[in-house]
């Protein structure tokens, strides 16, 4: 079976590589209210295969639980969260710091964090406004798509270049 040769490949910590696997995949989009969720899972999961855990670390892991709770149920209840959410979340609870974390010793832990939060987060900058690469999820933004849900109109062309109005009030779809 495959799942056979995966716990041969990472042994007692599959679950905790599948945790940020499933973070990656939805991070490929934004850092979402999931993601935070799974890796905060994945970070105190791993907590459980050492015998002594630092304090601030195991802080770490607390403070990131309760982030990534309440991320989950505001994703829930379909709730607007701000940047006093996203701004740790991108930081520290991102699948690279986590996984960095992680991987570090514990007692280099919160190295591993500082490098990996500043990488994480000057890299998003560098990426979103140097290159228009979004990597963060930072809430609701201007252009089309505000327009759209202004106006429940939006014109845009597929991908045979054919131009499309969406007409959400009217119900239409016209092809010009």
């Amino acid at each position: 079976m495959l799942i056979d040769a995966l716990t041969r490949v990472f042994g007692a910590n599959l679950p905790i590589f599948a945790l940020l696997f499933v973070g990656i995949v939805v991070e490929k989009y934004y850092v979402s209210r999931v993601t935070t969720f799974t890796n905060v899972l994945a970070l105190n999961m791993s907590f459980l295969g050492l015998e002594t855990a630092p304090r601030f670390l195991v802080w770490y892991g607390d403070l990131g639980l309760i982030l990534g709770v309440y991320g989950m149920l505001a994703y829930l209840v379909n709730a607007e969260i701000g940047k006093l959410y996203r701004v740790p979340a991108f930081t520290m609870y991102a699948s690279l710091p986590v996984a960095v974390v992680i991987l570090a010793a514990p007692t280099d832990w919160w190295l591993a964090l500082l490098v990996a939060g500043t990488v994480n987060f000057v890299g998003g900058v560098v990426l979103e406004s140097e290159l228009g690469i979004d990597v963060a999820h930072w809430g609701p933004r201007h252009g089309e798509v505000s327009r759209f849900i202004d106006t429940r109109k939006m014109e845009f062309i597929d991908p045979y270049g054919v131009h499309q109005h969406v007409d959400l009030e009217l119900g239409k779809f016209e092809r010009r």
